[in-house]
């Protein structure tokens, strides 16, 4: 709770990337509070009244998947809204005469979005913002469990993140009102 507090203040798609990992973690625990307690809640060293508070928030996260049905795979709705509203800001980023910037490094990275898109197998309409938060998610992932990336995936990868990175400094910017979108 206290991490995700910090990340959803400061980089948003650091948040997403967190609580995407919060939720594979649950599932990892199969939604066994008590094996959460003891592998992950304990080994915060905070004091107590805050540890029941960690608590609470990992109880509401396990009811909320549960209710919504995710227990095997996907994401929390609010995980989804804020994805969604992230992926408005980033076309009116694209949009707007005021971010070149944003809009040389989407140049840079949209042939990379539209291949790994096309390698997602679902029937739906990924958006690009899921999909950048995809990429890096699985990048992160595979990097955990020391896997080889090719050259040209790194690369590829680097065009995203650039993008990313970016896009949570202005999204960050655009919630504290010291930029227009």
């Amino acid at each position: 709770m206290i991490v995700s507090q910090q990340k959803r203040a400061e980089n948003i798609a650091e948040y997403i990337l967190y609580m995407w990992q919060i939720e594979d973690l649950i599932r990892a625990y199969e939604f066994n509070l008590k094996q959460i307690k003891h592998n992950l809640i304990d080994q915060y060293q905070v004091d107590p009244s805050l540890h029941n508070d960690i608590q609470h928030w990992y109880e509401g996260l396990i009811d909320s998947m549960k209710s919504e049905e995710i227990t095997l795979s996907g994401h929390l709705a609010f995980l989804n809204g804020l994805v969604e509203d992230m992926n408005d800001i980033h076309f009116r980023l694209i949009e707007s005469p005021h971010h070149s910037d944003y809009q040389v490094l989407y140049e840079e990275a949209i042939v990379n979005i539209n291949d790994f898109r096309k390698k997602m197998a679902t029937k739906e309409k990924i958006s690009d913002m899921e999909v950048c938060l995809t990429v890096l998610y699985g990048f992160m992932l595979m990097k955990m469990k020391k896997r080889q990336i090719s050259e040209d995936t790194s690369l590829a990868i680097d065009t995203i993140r650039n993008l990313v990175a970016l896009f949570s400094q202005k999204y960050k910017e655009f919630e504290e009102g010291t930029i227009d979108i």
